[in-house]
């Protein structure tokens, strides 16, 4: 019995050191699988990091438009964000000429090294569908939309129409006798002519060329222009103007003027190429992760409420979007301005 019991008590400290063994193997096994695993992730993060872009000199923002104008002044508040993100400055740069072609056709030209910026109107759209720009948006890498912005029809405050109904009942009844100032080529002569089509009515086209539109409304020389809500606003503050409408949507809510009558709540249909929305490209070429980089930067400063702040004072609204759905935004706008363009001067 002895003898069988020693036995049996040496076959179980066997089968312990046995079982401790493969535990202690199995351990080892699970903290070399677990190394492994957190290896190849520390490698994979380091490898994306490599291939991350962050700016690491100064980015230029070319705006093809004069200092203080109506794509300037939005341009100069987002730079500013942009800069605080990026840690970079990012620099407002002007080269005038040929409706903004000039900067483009410059931007066109460059290395798409991920350093320059190209701040894109709609103009660049109407310039394409008139035949007055040899580029359109498929010569560039399109980045985001960065900035809301509308055109909205202006009467001088003291001035018969009250409404926007007033003003079409005026011209109605005496066609050809209000005089709408213009600027040939432009999205606001586009919107005076869509407001003929739309209401049956004649203007009297007034060009102004360079001069001055707000000087040559408050002049009485005269009635009617259309442009950017955030050129026109500070005139509204003053009680100089009246704002009769907006080309927006029903769903649109712009800043300070939340009570005024959009186009779509006024019968228009089908007017996204009149809208004001600002974009940004890039040198054609420009790398993928560069493209997402500057679209997640503008995301960043679009929902910073002081840049929402600064941009709603003025008129404007903060805007981001993804560099796949911004493309096809500019083949639709495109598309849309050129059967306008078709449609209204034929």
């Amino acid at each position: 019995m002895k003898k069988a019991l020693v036995f049996l008590m040496t076959a179980v400290m066997a089968l312990n050191v046995c079982a401790c063994g493969g535990k202690a193997e199995t351990a080892k096994q699970e903290t070399a699988e677990e190394k492994t695993v957190e290896e190849e992730a520390a490698v994979d993060t380091a490898a994306q990091e490599e291939e991350a872009f962050k700016p690491e000199k100064d980015i230029s923002f070319i705006v093809g438009f004069d200092a203080g104008g109506t794509a300037d002044i939005p341009a100069r508040i987002v730079a500013k964000y942009m800069s605080k993100y990026a840690g970079v400055n990012v620099v407002v740069s002007n080269i005038t000429g040929s409706g903004g072609q000039v900067a483009a056709e410059q931007v066109k030209a460059m290395e798409p090294d991920g350093y320059t910026l190209l701040h894109v109107p709609v103009g660049y759209y109407l310039q394409a569908a008139l035949g007055n720009a040899d580029f359109t948006y498929e010569d560039f890498t399109p980045v985001t939309m960065w900035c809301d912005s509308w055109v909205a029809l202006a009467v001088k405050a003291d001035s018969p129409y009250e409404t926007y109904e007033d003003f079409i009942s005026a011209v109605k009844e005496n066609p050809q006798s209000i005089r709408m100032g213009t600027v040939s080529g432009t999205l606001p002569q586009l919107a005076a002519l869509a407001i003929q089509k739309k209401e049956d009515v004649a203007f009297k086209m007034t060009d102004l060329g360079v001069n001055n539109k707000a000087t040559e409304l408050m002049s009485g020389r005269i009635d009617a222009y259309i442009d950017g809500v955030g050129q026109l606003s500070q005139y509204v503050k003053s009680g100089d103007f009246r704002l009769l409408m907006a080309f927006a949507k029903d769903d649109t809510v712009i800043p300070g003027f939340e009570d005024l009558p959009s186009a779509e709540s006024l019968g228009y249909t089908d007017f996204d190429y009149l809208l004001q929305s600002f974009g940004m490209w890039m040198p054609k070429g420009t790398d993928e992760k560069i493209v997402q980089y500057y679209a997640d930067l503008i995301k960043t400063c679009s929902e910073d409420p002081e840049c929402i702040k600064e941009l709603n004072a003025l008129g404007y609204g903060a805007r981001s979007e993804d560099p796949e759905n911004y493309a096809n935004i500019c083949e639709k706008v495109q598309t849309k301005t050129n059967e306008a363009v078709a449609d209204i001067l034929n």
